[in-house]
C-alpha cells in the first residue's frame, strides 16, 4: 500500500475525496484515522473540519483480485481486475514492447494504446470509461501478431500493466504486472504468464508515461514487489534500464529517452 498526497481543493471533502480514490462515502473516516494523517487531525480535530489547502494522505490499498491469461490465435487474452470502488481518480495504465513487429509506425516500445488514440497516458479513453464505468476496475486486452518470417525469428511482445492513481496532472501507478507472449514463425503462441514488475520495469513504465501533459511519478514501494517473486528481465532484452526519478517534468511522448538514443534493445523503454 502508498500513500497518495492531495492538496484539498475549494468544495472537496473528505467523503467526496475518500469517493474519488475508490472507497465507499461511509469509509471516509478510514482516511482520517490514517497514522499519516496524525498532524491534521491534532490540527483539524475531525474530519467535516477538513478545509481547502489541507494535504491529506489517502491510503491506497487496492490490489489486482482476480486475472486471466490465455493463448489465441497469433496471441494472448488477459483479463484482470482489482479491488474497492470504482473511483474518479483510478484507472490503468500499459506500456508495451512490441519485439519487431511494431505496428502503425509506432516505435517498438510505446505506451499503449499503439498508436496513440487521445494525448493521455491511460489505457482506457474518456470516452470508454464515461460508456462502461466498471472499466475503471477492469482491464482486458488481446494483442496479436501475424507469424514473423523465418529470418526476423520470434516475435517477443510484453507489456506492463499498471493500476493508477490521478491527481490533477500527476499520475502514480503501483500494482504493475508483466504479461506477454512469444509467436514462432510457425504461429505457435507462448503465453508469458503475469508476474510482478521489477522496480526497472515499473520506472521505464514512468519514463513512458511522461508522454502526458504532467508528471508521472514512481514512489520506490510502487516499484517493489513481492518477497520471493522475483524475475529477471528475459535475456533477448538486454540490460536493466536507469531509474527514473520521482517525478518526470512535464512534456509529450518524447519526454524521456527513446530506444535509439539508448542503445536500441539494450535500454528499451519496456525491460521485460
Amino acid at each position: 500500500m502508498f500513500h497518495e498526497d492531495v492538496r484539498v481543493a475549494p468544495g472537496e471533502t473528505l467523503s467526496t475525496l475518500a469517493v474519488a480514490y475508490g472507497y465507499r462515502a461511509d469509509d471516509a473516516d478510514k482516511l482520517w484515522r490514517d497514522c499519516k494523517n496524525a498532524h491534521l487531525v491534532a490540527h483539524r480535530g475531525a474530519g467535516r473540519n477538513l478545509q481547502a489547502g489541507d494535504l491529506l494522505y489517502v491510503p491506497i490499498p487496492w490490489h489486482l483480485v482476480q486475472s486471466s491469461l490465455v493463448a489465441q490465435r497469433h496471441g494472448v487474452q488477459i483479463r484482470a481486475e482489482r479491488d474497492g470502488e470504482l473511483g474518479t481518480r483510478l484507472t490503468w495504465v500499459q506500456t508495451i514492447y512490441q519485439g519487431n513487429q511494431p505496428i502503425g509506425g509506432t516505435d517498438p516500445s510505446c505506451v499503449d494504446a499503439c498508436p496513440p488514440d487521445d494525448d493521455l497516458p491511460f489505457y482506457w479513453t474518456n470516452g470508454e470509461i464515461t460508456a462502461d464505468p466498471q472499466l475503471r476496475r477492469r482491464f482486458s486486452d488481446a494483442p496479436s501478431r501475424p507469424p514473423p518470417s523465418a529470418a526476423a525469428s520470434v516475435t517477443r511482445w510484453r507489456a506492463v500493466t499498471s493500476l493508477a492513481v490521478v491527481t490533477a496532472m500527476r499520475v502514480s501507478v503501483w500494482e504493475s504486472r508483466v504479461w506477454g507472449f512469444d509467436l514462432d514463425p510457425d504461429g505457435t503462441v507462448h503465453p508469458v504468464k503475469l508476474r510482478h514488475a521489477s522496480a526497472a520495469e515499473v520506472n521505464r513504465t514512468c519514463m513512458c508515461c511522461a508522454r502526458a501533459k504532467g508528471r508521472v511519478r514512481c514512489a520506490s514501494e510502487l516499484a517493489v514487489g513481492r518477497s520471493g517473486d522475483r524475475h529477471d528481465e528475459d535475456e533477448d532484452i538486454g540490460a536493466r534500464p536507469p531509474p527514473c526519478t520521482t517525478t518526470i517534468a512535464e512534456g509529450r511522448a518524447d519526454a524521456g529517452p527513446r530506444p535509439e538514443d539508448q542503445g536500441g534493445l539494450d535500454q528499451a523503454a519496456v525491460q521485460l
